[in-house]
Order: structure tokens, then sequence, then C-alpha cells
């Protein structure tokens, strides 16, 4: 049978910047790029133009999923891939989600891949591939979703897709405050849809509006919902909330109610963990953190970065059980860390430390060695060479 055609879509206002990044490289690997401009005045449309994609104008009307949709009618292709001017894909992942396609006539599919948000490096699961078939459209006035008939099967394809957008602090508070404009005036918020209040308080807890953001997650705990993910998130970050005004009995319930129901669940262990630890009650920490180390704690549902919380959990349980003096097990986590985290010093600093304790000086001079080479100047690590080497710089 015959191989489907795959298309890019994106909407652009003001990106000339972003363009060379994140259209250029994909237009000779498409068979055809579409783009909808919002309303740009600093030469985007003619750059897209220039690169060869079909540029259409569309009137800004605060609808993300309005303007996707337009694309998406303007586009000639069985496939599309749909980009924002800050995304970009390889050409081994856009051939990687083109390779997953089902052949023409075939059943069409959506094709799910991961999307990698820099600098932080959170990596969540996207809907980026789907048909140009009636009844697939997007969703929602921002943080738009994809809406497919229940019989479409989905896919998910070992690629990937980096997001640099919100990268810096004072960009990413004006989309922020952009999103909670559109979101507060959408009527899934208005009407109390899970999904909508989740993302409003999401915003607002990103923006640091902690107490206005305990209400909406609130009700988005409360929420009937078949995503455990985003579920499971806005009930972390209510009790973040309420540990950011105060509140840490209602920081510990909320996160032990999903503790109850989720048991298996990384993160939440994790989240419990670090509060009782926030507390001063370290003992109690510890079996949360290490069951959390257990069960794992990435969860691309909502982005989370599984190395950078597993360095964390691995290195707060060892502080607990080294300050318990249980050497062992405080080494055995400093180790796990260390696999999280290779090029980062403090694990090595923390295990020359137990070495030192156990008597171990070879051991912690070669620990200290690469750390300082890691990190030349890192203090901890330079006054503990010193002691070994009897206070000589």
């Amino acid at each position: 049978m015959k191989k489907p055609t795959l298309g890019v879509n994106m909407i652009i206002k003001d990106e000339a910047e972003n363009l060379p990044k994140s259209l250029a490289p994909v237009m000779e690997l498409c068979d055809e790029a579409v783009v909808v401009d919002t309303g740009s005045r600093d030469g985007s449309k003619a750059l897209a133009r220039s690169y060869g994609a079909r540029v259409f104008d569309y009137p800004w009307r605060g609808d993300f999923s309005a303007a996707r949709n337009q694309a998406l009618c303007s586009s000639r292709t069985d496939y599309v891939l749909w980009l924002d001017a800050d995304n970009h894909v390889s050409p081994a992942s856009f051939e990687a989600l083109r390779a997953s396609l089902p052949r023409v006539n075939a059943a069409p599919a959506v094709v799910m891949c991961m999307e990698r948000v820099l600098p932080q490096g959170d990596l969540l699961w996207q809907k980026r591939v789907f048909p140009k078939r009636p009844g697939v459209l997007f969703a929602g006035v921002v943080h738009e979703q994809l809406v497919h008939p229940e019989w479409m099967s989905v896919k998910l394809v070992d690629a990937e897709i980096t997001h640099w957008g919100y990268a810096d602090p004072s960009e990413a508070r004006r989309k922020g405050e952009r999103n909670l404009k559109l979101l507060l005036d959408a009527p899934g918020t208005l009407e109390g849809d899970f999904y909508h209040l989740y993302q409003t308080g999401r915003t607002l807890f990103n923006l640091r509006r902690f107490q206005d953001a305990r209400g909406f997650l609130q009700r988005a705990a409360q929420s009937a919902t078949a995503n455990l993910s985003l579920w499971s998130h806005s009930v972390m970050l209510l009790s973040d909330c309420w540990k950011a005004i105060g509140d840490l009995q209602r920081a510990e319930d909320a996160l032990r109610r999903l503790a109850e129901m989720r048991p298996s669940y990384g993160p939440g262990r994790y989240f419990l963990g670090r509060l009782l630890y926030g507390a001063g009650r370290g003992p109690e920490a510890a079996p949360e953190l290490a069951s959390a180390l257990e069960f794992g704690l990435g969860d691309p549902g909502w982005g989370a970065a599984e190395e950078k919380l597993s360095f964390t959990c691995a290195s707060i349980l060892g502080k607990i059980l080294s300050e318990a003096n249980d050497e062992r097990g405080a080494e055995k986590a400093y180790l796990k860390a260390l696999e999280f985290s290779p090029k980062n010093p403090e694990p090595r600093v923390a295990l020359a430390e137990l070495a030192l304790v156990a008597g171990r000086t070879d051991r912690a001079q070669e620990l200290l060695w690469k750390a300082l080479e890691l990190a030349p100047y890192h203090r901890k690590a330079r006054h503990l060479a010193r002691e070994i080497s009897g206070g000589a710089a």
C-alpha cells in the first residue's frame, strides 16, 4: 500500500528569531509546511515563505485551538505533525515519526512522542502526529489538546521534540500571564472542567500566586478525571501551595490521600518524603523516599524529570541515613544519586565524608580528587582534601 504524506503545521506571531531553528530544519523532511500567522510584525511571514512554507493570515481571537484548526483546514497531507516556533525535531526523530505512520487505506492512528522542555529537562508524552480526518481537531483556548474518535489507536514512538520557549524567565512569566487570562475566561474553567481547573491552578502556581492557585487545584483534585497523571500532579501542586502559605498539616494530608489512592506512585511518595524531611521528620521521610526510588519517579504525563527527581530523592535519603549513623544505607543512597547525576560533585563529597568516618582515607582522597576535577572551587571538597593532606593547600 502507498505510504502516507506527512506535513508540518505551525502557528506563529513574531517568531523571526525562532523560525531558523524550528521551521527551516524540517522543510526538506516534510511533504509540506502550513504556517498560520496571527499578526506578526517582524518579518516572520516573509521568512516562512522564503523557506517554502504555505503561509496564511488568521486574526488572533484569544484561542490557540482555533488557530491550529485553521492550519489543519489548510493542510493537504494525509498526516500532520504540529510544532510550535520554539520547537525543534531532529531528522532522526522526524523519520521515526514518519516510519510509524500506517499505510494509506489502513486504519488511521495518532502518534505520541516525547517533548523535552529546556533547560530543566522535563519530559512529557504528547500527541504530535495525527491523520487529517473528520473528528480530529484541537480543543481548548490554551494548552490545547488533540481530540479524536475513541476507536482511533494511539501509538508511542521513540522520538523527541525539544521545547525552549520557557527558558527565559521573563518570557516564561509573560506567557504565563497571557495564558492565565485566557484560562480564566475559558468556558471550561468557568464550568469546572478538570483539565481547565488543573491548568489554571498550575499556571497560577508557576506565577507564585499560591493562594489563588490553591482554590483551583483543590477543585481539580476533587474532580473526576480519567487522567491519573494530571490528577496526581494537581494533588502534589496543591500540597506545595498549602506548604507555601504555611499550612503543613493540610500539605501532608493531601499527599497522604495521594499515597492511599496510588500507593506505588513514586513521585507522590517523593513529595511526601520531601515534605516530612523539610519539617524535620527525617525518620518518617526515609521510607517514603526509599519507596519513591524503588517505584521510580518518572511521569511523562505531566513532565516529571525522572533523573533530576531521582537524584534529589537519593541525596535527601543519603543525608537522613547519614544523620542516623546508618553509614551503609547512606553510602548506598549517595551511590544511587551518583548514578543519576555522574557529573555532580555533591554525592562524591558526601561519600568522601563517609569514607573518612570509616577510616578509608585512600577512598576519600580518590572521591575528592574527582569532585575537584568537576568543581575545582568546591569549598567542602577543598576543605576535606586539606584535612587529608595535613593542611597543605
